[in-house]
């Protein structure tokens, strides 16, 4: 056990130095974006944009007696060149489930990384991107993570529809444990998610974005709904509002009901952030 977190600390220092090394040789660089400005959007998966994100969720579970999980998250997303894409996320997690005495309930989370994501393929109107990420048992304590590393690939299809103000895309994710905590639950699901992004004005756009959860492991499927309001007060900045419903199922990820705020600041500014086409 004891040198399986010497590797894994070990790993997570290398990928961080790394990934802030891209930052500071990114921050010097400039953007040359050139689709329409509505497609240049941080919440469609498959635009690669620059940025950092800090944000806290809080989701309420009614089962176990009833207990809330509220977690800030520091996201870090690095665009390399045309076609490729990095990302670190680094969660500080308060769990107020009753785990026995002597587990704090406040501490680091699972730390993620997006070791890799590439654009397939893009036109005026779609896209197409792929990207594998891991997440690290990282957690302080069973109380703040999974106890398991997961290997996650990703796939992304975005479409601009006709009206050039409203963005339709779906993402299929699917999720394997491996290693870890002997003594945790293996996973294994896959995770479906549609997105309708919708413009109302050049500083305030809507998103809404049910996820299907199918977990292979105790069988059936899950679904949560998620609505979020994003405004754009500065070319350079984002900050969101959003409500989550837990609409059945239970899939140990699928919560009664929650909400999240946050905000991200673009490091390089891309053409048509905040903005419709005409």
């Amino acid at each position: 056990m004891k040198t399986n977190k010497t590797f894994q600390l070990k790993l997570i220092i290398s990928i961080l130095l790394l990934h802030f090394g891209e930052v500071t040789i990114v921050c010097g660089q400039v953007d040359t974006l050139t689709q329409k400005p509505v497609q240049v959007n941080a919440d469609d998966p498959s635009q690669f944009l620059t940025r950092v994100e800090i944000f806290n969720e809080f989701q309420h579970y009614d089962r176990a007696g009833g207990f809330n999980l509220n977690q800030t998250v520091f996201r870090t997303i690095i665009k390399l060149g045309k076609r490729f894409t990095t990302r670190v996320d680094v969660p500080l997690v308060n769990n107020s489930f009753p785990y026995p005495q002597g587990y704090a309930s406040y501490g680091l989370g699972d730390i993620s990384f997006r070791l890799l994501g590439y654009r397939i393929r893009q036109t005026k109107r779609s896209a197409v991107t792929a990207s594998l990420e891991i997440s690290l048992n990282t957690a302080s304590t069973p109380a703040q993570g999974a106890g398991k590393n997961m290997l996650i690939p990703l796939i992304t299809y975005s479409s601009l529809l006709k009206d050039n103000k409203t963005i339709a895309i779906l993402t299929f994710q699917q999720t394997n444990s491996f290693s870890g905590d002997e003594a945790r639950p293996d996973y294994s699901f896959s995770k479906i998610q549609g997105i309708i992004l919708h413009y109302w004005s050049r500083k305030m756009w809507s998103v809404v974005a049910p996820e299907l959860f199918i977990d292979y492991i105790n069988g059936g499927t899950s679904m949560i709904l998620k609505g979020r309001m994003t405004f754009a007060p500065m070319p350079r900045m984002n900050i969101w509002v959003q409500a989550n419903a837990g609409l059945y199922g239970d899939f140990i990820a699928r919560y009664n009901w929650g909400a999240e705020a946050g905000a991200r600041y673009f490091m390089v500014r891309a053409k048509g952030i905040g903005k419709t086409s005409n």
